[in-house]
């Protein structure tokens, strides 16, 4: 082959390198955009989920906790919601406390119950239960807790605080 010739295909392979160049920053531009376009949707589509799941759960509590549960013994009974996108899920915490009346005389006693439900199944993740007992006799005022159910998935905890680190990641997510 000529020196010409060498030329040209030299010429030719380079001019066709700076084309392939063209069109791969233009492919990668487009890729950006769709994966831009695929992040607002994805976006959009977990808000939806998130506003479907909190009017669920306000259904679902009421259903289920708030018409039957409230009394002259309640102290607290209210709920968390949270859809968790990576399990696709529904879930809500619910929290009641009441006055249980187990303790004798000079003492007063609470229960905390605390429970975490896939809303859409209507099935109990988890599981928690506390009594509280406060003696008065003076000049000697007592406090002591027991616990009573600790249960998350079948993993059984020992405390609220254990009970609280094994159900975050569900209402994290």
């Amino acid at each position: 082959m000529s020196r010409f010739g060498l030329g040209m295909v030299a010429l030719v392979l380079f001019m066709s390198a700076g084309c392939d160049g063209d069109r791969t920053a233009q492919l990668e531009k487009e890729n950006a955009e769709l994966k831009a376009k695929i992040d607002q949707q994805d976006t959009a589509r977990n808000f939806d989920l998130k506003a479907k799941c909190s009017t669920a759960a306000r259904a679902w509590f009421n259903g289920n906790w708030a018409s039957t549960s409230r009394d002259k013994d309640t102290i607290t009974l209210d709920f968390i919601d949270h859809y968790n996108a990576k399990f696709n899920r529904c879930l809500i915490i619910v929290e009641y406390h009441y006055n249980s009346h187990l303790a004798g005389p000079g003492g007063q006693s609470w229960t905390k119950i605390i429970n975490m439900y896939d809303v859409h199944e209507n099935s109990k993740y988890a599981d928690f239960s506390e009594n509280h007992y406060t003696y008065i006799k003076p000049p000697n005022i007592s406090n002591n807790e027991e616990v009573i159910t600790c249960d998350v998935e079948g993993r059984k905890c020992k405390t609220a605080d254990e009970f609280n680190d094994l159900t975050r990641p569900y209402m994290s997510d």
